[in-house]
C-alpha cells in the first residue's frame, strides 16, 4: 500500500473509552470513514449508547496555541465488536487503550493484520515492543509499519454517553516506528490526521524506547500519586482540604516543592538509562518541574492558561492508572532498563517498594517484563541494532 493511500482507506480505532471515542469523532468529522471496535466484554460499559447511536459528540475548548478547535456530532460508519470487521481494508490502525489492555486487543487484532497497514499506538508506553513480540511468537510475518507516541494528542474527558470534550491539545508530541528505519514513513502518514491539526509541532523520536522514556505519566503521576497518598484516601473518604468527595486532584492538591524534587530526581534517572543505552530521550530542565502542570505541561501548555491541569481529576483511588498503570508498565520497564544496562536506580524503584506497599501487590511479579518485549535475551548492542533496524540474532 503506498503512503498517499492510507489515509484514503478506512480507518479503525481500537478502544472504546474517553480518548478512543475521541479520536473517532476526530476522524469521522474530518471527512475519514471510521470502524470503533472494542472488546466484547467491555464494550455495553465504555460505548454504551454508542453501540446502538453510532452518535459521539466532541466538543471542550480545546485549547491550543493553533486556535483549532474541531467539534459536532459524528456518527461513525461501523461500531462493532469484530475485530476483523474493523480491521478488514482498513489502512490505519489506531490502538487507543491504557497499556493493561495491549495484550488483550493484541490478541484480537494479530490474526486479521493486512499488508501495508499502518499501525499507531497512543501512547506507545512500549506496546510496539510487546505487539512485535507476539506476532513473532505466533508465527505472522505480515508486514505492516508499527509505531508510537510518547503520549495522547490531548487531554480529555467523558461527560456523558457518547459525549466527550476536549480540555486542551498536545502542543507538541514525540513519536517513532519498530524499527526505527520505518520512522520517516510512519510519520509522514501520522503527521496528517486530524489529531494533530492543533498541535504546533510533532518530534521524530531516538527509538521508540527514546519515546516511550519520554512519556510523562511515570515521571509526574508516579511520585505525585506516592507522596499524596495519604490527602488524596482522606479526601476521598471525608471531603477534608475543601475537596468534595471525588474531585481529588492530584495536580491541584499535590504538586509541591517537595514532590517536584522527587519528580526530577526520577528523571534524572531516566536520563541516566538513555544515557546508557545511547539513545536520546526528551530534554527538560529542573525549574520546569516546579510549577502545578509539572512537565506534563510542556506538552500541554496553552495560551493564557495559569495551571492547565487541575480541572483533571483523579487519582481517586489507589486502583486508579496512575497506580495500576504507571506504576507496573511505566516504572517497572525503566527499572528492568536499568539493571540490564547497569544502572542505578533508587528512587525509581523506590516509588515501586512504595506502590506495592499501597496497593498491596507485587508490581516487580506483575510488571511488564523485558521478555514480553523481546528483549530479555538480547545483548545491550542488540538491543539498540533491533530497534533501530529491526534485525534479531
Amino acid at each position: 500500500m503506498k503512503i498517499g493511500e492510507i489515509l484514503q482507506k478506512p480507518v479503525a480505532i481500537l478502544g472504546g473509552g474517553t480518548c478512543a471515542q475521541t479520536f473517532a469523532a476526530e476522524f469521522t468529522l474530518a471527512g475519514h470513514k471510521v470502524r470503533l471496535y472494542e472488546l466484547p466484554e467491555l464494550a455495553p460499559g465504555t460505548l454504551s449508547e454508542v453501540l446502538r447511536s453510532h452518535e459521539i459528540e466532541l466538543g471542550g475548548t480545546q485549547t491550543n496555541f493553533k486556535w483549532f478547535r474541531r467539534a459536532g456530532v459524528a456518527r461513525v460508519d461501523v461500531v462493532t465488536t469484530d475485530v476483523s470487521e474493523a480491521l478488514r481494508g482498513a489502512g490505519l490502525i489506531i490502538v487507543a487503550v491504557p497499556a493493561k489492555g495491549h495484550k488483550p486487543f493484541f490478541e484480537k487484532m494479530i490474526p486479521y493484520l493486512e499488508r501495508g497497514q499502518v499501525i499507531s499506538i497512543f501512547p506507545d508506553n512500549f506496546g510496539s515492543l510487546m505487539l512485535r513480540t507476539m506476532m513473532r511468537e505466533k508465527g505472522c510475518n505480515v508486514d505492516v509499519i508499527i509505531g508510537g507516541w510518547s503520549s495522547m494528542p490531548y487531554g480529555v474527558r467523558a461527560v456523558g454517553p457518547g459525549k466527550v470534550d476536549c480540555l486542551m491539545r498536545t502542543r507538541e508530541l514525540l513519536g517513532d516506528a519498530l524499527p526505527s528505519k520505518d520512522g520517516d514513513k510512519f510519520l509522514e502518514i501520522l503527521k496528517e490526521i486530524p489529531a494533530f491539526d492543533g498541535t504546533i509541532e510533532i518530534k521524530r523520536g531516538d527509538t521508540l524506547v527514546g519515546v516511550d522514556l519520554s512519556n510523562p505519566n511515570p515521571v509526574v503521576h508516579v511520585p505525585g500519586s506516592i507522596l499524596n497518598v495519604g490527602a488524596m484516601e482522606v479526601s476521598e473518604m471525608e471531603g477534608t482540604l475543601g475537596i468534595p468527595k471525588g474531585k481529588y486532584s492530584m495536580y491541584k492538591y499535590g504538586m509541591s516543592p517537595a514532590v517536584a524534587r522527587v519528580q526530577f530526581a526520577f528523571y534524572q534517572e531516566e536520563r541516566k538509562i538513555a544515557d546508557a543505552m545511547g539513545i536520546r530521550m526528551a530534554e527538560y530542565r529542573e525549574d520546569q518541574f516546579f510549577w502545578k502542570g509539572g512537565v506534563m505541561g510542556v506538552e500541554f501548555w496553552g495560551p493564557f492558561v495559569d495551571v492547565v491541569m487541575p480541572p483533571i481529576v483523579g487519582p481517586t483511588s489507589t486502583e486508579h492508572r496512575y497506580f495500576t498503570e504507571d506504576i507496573p508498565v511505566g516504572a517497572v520497564v525503566r527499572h528492568n532498563l536499568a539493571e540490564k544496562f547497569g544502572v542505578d536506580v533508587p528512587i525509581i524503584e523506590s516509588m515501586i517498594l512504595l506502590g506495592s506497599a499501597i496497593c498491596q501487590r507485587d508490581f516487580f511479579r506483575e510488571g511488564r517484563s523485558l521478555k514480553e518485549l523481546g528483549l530479555e535475551d538480547l545483548s545491550k548492542q542488540q538491543i539498540i541494532t533491533y530497534l533501530r533496524e529491526g534485525v534479531r540474532p
